[in-house]
Order: C-alpha cells, then structure tokens, then sequence
C-alpha cells in the first residue's frame, strides 16, 4: 500500500468515524428524550361552540367552501365578523387531475394552512374588521396555480 492510499484510508475511517459517533449520539438522545412533539387536533377538536365551521375541498384549481347548513360556494367564502370561523382544510382529486398539496393564504389576515390528501388541517380565526379578502394558494399545485385565488366576504 502506498502512502496516498494510507492516508486515504485514514480520512475514510475518520469520517465514518465521526457519522458513527453521531448517529449513535441521535440514538441515545431521542431515546432519552421520548416526548410528544405534536397533537393530533383532529383526534379532539375543541372548536369555540359559538364558531362557523367550514369545510374546505381544494382540487386542481379551486377552493370549495362547505358550510354547517350543507350550502356550498365555489372561490368565495362568506363568514360574519366578530364570530370565530374554524376551516376544516383538504385536498380532493379534481375531474381531470389528482389530489395535490395545496396551501391556503389570506394575507390581510395572517391566516395560512396547508390543504394536504387524506388530511383535515383546522384553523381558527375571528375576523374583526367588515370587508373583502383576497385569498390564493401559495404552494405550487400544477400549470394553473395562479388560478387558485378568490375572496373572502365578511360581513356584519
């Protein structure tokens, strides 16, 4: 074996040494460590009993809103200000596509969740102020993305 070969072969046992080291290191840690790290909500949602809860389906390329009393809108979503609105958020395989990730964003208001395949995701929020929002998906979903986008009424 010559000298390059060597010392080739140290580094090499060196770095594996060190990747060794740290994921016995990982290991132990979360072996130490066992916490929850998260909630499931959907397992026991505690929505505030006086909220309007909306089912939301997004499919390739928009946003259907379905309310308590079964009516539906289609890129428009009506709620009454001062009252907590909860959105059941997501993503349903469209007539000529399939279910994708979608994310919905009403930046006025801060409010963003993700509308995942086979997920619900929940969010609630109160709008305060009478008016009307724009709303769109901000996580690429295919050629017409941009389409993703409507309007939130929220009245008195």
């Amino acid at each position: 074996m010559n000298d390059r070969t060597r010392k080739e072969m140290i580094w090499m046992a060196g770095v594996l040494a060190i990747l060794i080291g740290a994921a016995i290191g990982n290991f132990i840690y979360i072996s130490m460590h066992n916490q929850n790290l998260a909630q499931n909500v959907n397992a026991n949602p505690s929505y505030p009993s006086n909220a309007t809860i909306v089912k939301v389906d997004a499919t390739q390329w928009s946003w259907t809103f379905v309310y308590s009393n079964g009516t539906e809108t289609v890129n428009v979503l009506n709620v009454t200000v001062n009252k907590p609105v909860v959105l059941v958020v997501t993503s349903l395989k469209g007539a000529q596509s399939f279910a994708v990730i979608h994310d919905l964003s009403i930046p006025k208001l801060d409010v963003q969740v993700y509308a995942i395949p086979g997920q619900n995701n929940s969010l609630s929020f109160t709008p305060t102020v009478v008016g009307s929002y724009y709303f769109e998906c901000v996580e690429y979903c295919g050629l017409d993305h941009y389409e993703m986008r409507g309007i939130m009424n929220v009245v008195a």
